[in-house]
């Protein structure tokens, strides 16, 4: 509705922008630099970061940068499975038919990794979620292909509170093979403002229908966490088509506060 009402191309705040559109800020830019140096130098991964904060943006951007020539790339991110259900889904996407018995599994995984050309990099979104024993899976097949030139590289990318668990004694020989760690923080006040106007120009309209000051307290509100800058951002706009109002201010602002605190 509002993007007819202010002739927008697109939607601008929406959970999942194609890659093109989704701005490479510092915080993005950062987590980039060190994934590639992962690609060149070591095996595997860590990125942490709270809910919302962009941790799947990160990895879009760094599969779309790899190109599919040089690296196959494994996306895992339903996780929230048993141990041998996780592996033989990575099997699964991996061509093969899932054997029976983690053994085998496990043997389908390391051989399918050897036998290609190309290093294999396993990206495991929601990573907090991995049940404990698939950890130990997943460093005894890292394990195993470390003797084979480094085909199998693995990015973790979860909540912060995966640090908590990878700090425990079973995980200790895993734990000891991240070489790249990178917690995306929340955005500044002037990043947020960024974000807001760069998501305007990216749909043909402009970052200046939002006030500074609702920026601001938009930033306030979410604490510059991107997932949450969205709502607001989206919700604002929608209020203010509704009152035929061509600018977010902050009245508009209010009435989409005041939505936000009765849906909680």
């Amino acid at each position: 509705m509002y993007t007819t009402y202010f002739k927008m191309t697109d939607t601008p705040f929406m959970e999942k922008v194609p890659v093109r559109g989704i701005m490479r800020d510092e915080r993005l830019n950062q987590g980039l630099a060190r994934l590639r140096f992962m690609t060149k130098h070591t095996s595997l991964a860590l990125i942490t970061g709270d809910a919302g904060i962009g941790k799947t943006s990160l990895l879009r951007l760094f599969m779309n940068d790899l190109g599919k020539n040089r690296f196959r790339i494994v996306y895992l991110h339903i996780t929230h499975l048993r141990a041998i259900s996780l592996l033989k889904s990575l099997v699964s996407i991996l061509g093969e038919r899932p054997a029976h018995g983690k053994e085998r599994v496990m043997a389908q995984i390391q051989t399918k990794i050897q036998k290609t050309e190309i290093p294999t990099i396993l990206l495991i979104d929601e990573a907090h979620l991995l049940d404990p024993d698939a950890l130990v899976d997943l460093r005894l097949i890292l394990s195993s292909a470390v003797d084979e030139m480094d085909r199998l590289q693995i990015v973790l990318a979860g909540h912060s509170d995966i640090r908590k668990e990878l700090r425990r004694s079973c995980h200790e020989s895993l734990n000891q093979r991240i070489t790249v760690r990178y917690h995306i923080s929340a955005m500044t006040i002037t990043q947020t403002h960024r974000y807001i106007d760069y998501h305007m120009q990216r749909v043909n309209s402009s970052g200046k229908l939002f006030d500074d000051q609702v920026k601001n307290d938009i930033y306030d509100m979410s604490k510059g966490i991107p997932r949450l800058i969205n709502n607001y951002a989206a919700l604002c706009l929608l209020n203010a088509a509704i009152d035929n109002k061509r600018r977010i201010d902050t009245d508009v602002l209010a009435k989409t506060v005041n939505e936000f605190h009765m849906m909680g």
